[in-house]
């Protein structure tokens, strides 16, 4: 990175009201999340950011690795100690997306949209995405691990044949470099704001942000769960962040977890 945690920290505070109020900053960790979770338990408080220059074991959801070359893009997690009831978890997640494609948008300028849950996407190819790890313990999320991933100066000679055709980088896509450290500002900012107004119960602010920078919603996708396929139409987002999904025989479903791929607009 550019700058330190505590060069990060001075550009944020007064900005923010909980996030980021610790910025701590490696050369390199096996991945953000394990190494927030690991700060978290050491007393570190709700709301500290951990961000690395590599990941020696990047993870993205459903056991996937996260290709993380040094120096190239941004890997943050933060820390968090969530006061929201469980079954609103999967708003934690949509809310980390708003923000960061919220501050994509306005920092970057490229047209980045949503794919439910947590995937952000540049012209139908992946350049982010966020994964939730939280433990919880009855009716109370003890602790939340929000990790964000964005390819911003990553050139497709860093990528395999096979990665190219599914992902893409900020740099990629508007040909200039941009800086890690600045990029790591907005979204922390970004993420104090959205993460308020989870807290203060705000659900349908956040859904209709959602709503508006998604790009699965009115479009064919076919999402593999545990136990089955199914082909439908996303309709919409329900207030604890389940797809709604329109299957062919006019019938609908709810979706909390799952692998979801677009087909194609209606």
């Amino acid at each position: 990175m550019e700058f330190t945690g505590e060069e990060l920290k001075k550009l944020l505070i007064p900005k923010i009201l909980e996030i980021g109020k610790e910025i701590v900053v490696y050369d390199e960790v096996e991945s953000t999340n394990s190494k927030a979770d690991e700060l978290l338990k050491l007393g570190y408080p709700s709301g500290t950011v951990v961000i690395a220059e590599g990941q020696k074991k990047g993870k993205g959801r459903l056991g996937r690795k996260w290709i993380s070359p040094s120096g190239k893009n941004l890997y943050m997690s933060i820390a968090l100690k969530p006061n929201i009831p469980p079954k609103y978890a999967t708003l934690l997640t949509l809310t980390s997306v708003v923000a960061c494609t919220t501050a994509l948008r306005r920092h970057t300028d490229v047209p980045v949209t949503i794919k439910w849950p947590n995937d952000m996407l540049v012209e139908n190819k992946k350049i982010g995405g966020i994964l939730t790890e939280m433990k919880i313990e009855g009716e109370i999320i003890k602790s939340a691990i929000v990790g964000i991933g964005i390819n911003v100066n990553m050139t497709e000679e860093d990528m395999t044949e096979e990665i190219r055709e599914i992902a893409s980088s900020l740099r990629i896509y508007k040909g200039e470099e941009f800086s890690r450290s600045l990029l790591a500002v907005e979204i922390i900012k970004e993420f104090d704001k959205w993460y308020q107004l989870l807290e203060k119960r705000e659900r349908k602010t956040i859904i209709d942000r959602w709503m508006q920078l998604s790009g699965t919603i009115g479009r064919q996708v076919k999402i593999v769960l545990s136990d089955k396929e199914l082909i439908a139409v996303a309709e919409a987002i329900d207030e604890e962040g389940r797809l709604i999904v329109k299957l062919n025989d006019g019938t609908y479903e709810k979706i909390s977890a799952g692998d979801v791929t677009l087909l194609r607009t209606r």
